[in-house]
């Protein structure tokens, strides 16, 4: 009986995929099966491409791969949650990710590698954390959105660079106002790491956004990408929104809380006039009384005296 029919999995899609569950890598012929079908099980996220000629596919977890698709259907996919539970019964691997591809897994082509963020994110089990920096392959993330609502917790660190890119302020404000908790820093590289645990990176930082990403899955390399976060983010100044705008913690006073993060993020003058609506004139005024008050010197030692004053603090 095929049940994965009703996420858009083909018949002949899903006997190939199955055959790949119980007996990866192999070829599409040597398990009676066309090239073709390969290929729309490959654009749907459910098998990766090994090295070679002919090549050889691998079967990404059931768990990860299907639960992607079943949620774009989710009122009609009880009978298709069963067959995942079996495949995945079936899915005898040492790691809970495709063993085959090995401990760091190559992603090509804009597309796969937004497919595979996308499926990062909802493989994970309670938490994502994000280092976010420019440039960028997509405009927003609907997913994360999604997510929150469920309960996952998202960590973000925005570099200081985004922060100056017209619309992101308001955008990040969205996501906090939603659940997200958000700091601003310096990001050495962007990063999204999942509790399942996996991890991916770009592989380049040249104008080709997006086009080839890094799966991380060794567990060394996955807890020294998770202290360089935590490292990162005790160092980055929180964020929080108050009326729709990103603010300071709530025990410091109106002006201070719209003023103090933007300016421990390093903005310029015009950024944070943007964001709060104010004028040029109104923020430098605001800097100027500022340091004053925290006996500051440079904006820099504005931003050092906050935060060890506990104005930055999370409520």
């Amino acid at each position: 009986m095929v049940v994965l029919e009703i996420i858009g999995l083909p018949p002949e899609a899903e006997a190939l995929y199955e055959a790949l569950v119980e007996r990866s890598p192999a070829t599409p012929g040597e398990l009676g099966h066309e090239a073709a079908t390969a290929a729309t099980l490959e654009d749907l996220g459910l098998i990766t491409r090994l090295p070679g000629d002919p090549p050889r596919y691998a079967a990404i977890s059931p768990q990860l791969g299907l639960d992607a698709l079943i949620h774009a259907r989710t009122r009609e996919l009880a009978g298709a949650r069963h067959r995942i539970a079996r495949l995945a019964a079936r899915f005898h691997r040492p790691a809970p990710e495709p063993g085959a591809a090995g401990p760091v897994e190559v992603v090509t082509g804009r597309d796969a590698v937004l497919r595979r963020f996308e499926l990062l994110q909802r493989g994970a089990r309670r938490q994502v954390r994000v280092f976010d920096a420019p440039p960028y392959a997509a405009d927003g993330n609907v997913t994360e959105l999604e997510l929150l609502t469920w309960g996952v917790e998202y960590r973000v660190l925005y570099d200081r660079r985004a922060m100056e890119a017209p619309g992101t302020l308001a955008a990040i404000a969205g996501y906090v106002a939603a659940g997200e908790q958000a700091r601003v820093g310096d990001v050495p590289l962007k990063l999204v790491l999942s509790d399942r645990p996996e991890a991916i990176l770009p592989a380049r930082h040249d104008g080709h956004v997006g086009e080839s990403a890094l799966v991380v899955r060794d567990p060394a390399l996955l807890g020294a990408l998770s202290v360089l976060f935590e490292t990162e983010w005790e160092r980055a100044v929180p964020l929080h929104v108050r009326r729709g705008r990103l603010a300071a913690a709530p025990g410091a006073a109106d002006a201070r809380r719209d003023l103090l993060p933007l300016l421990a993020a390093g903005l310029t003058d015009a950024a944070i006039a943007a964001h709060l609506g104010w004028s040029d004139r109104t923020v430098r005024r605001h800097v100027r009384a500022m340091m004053a008050r925290l006996d500051a010197q440079t904006r820099f030692q504005a931003g050092y005296q906050a935060a060890a004053r506990g104005w930055l603090a999370e409520p």
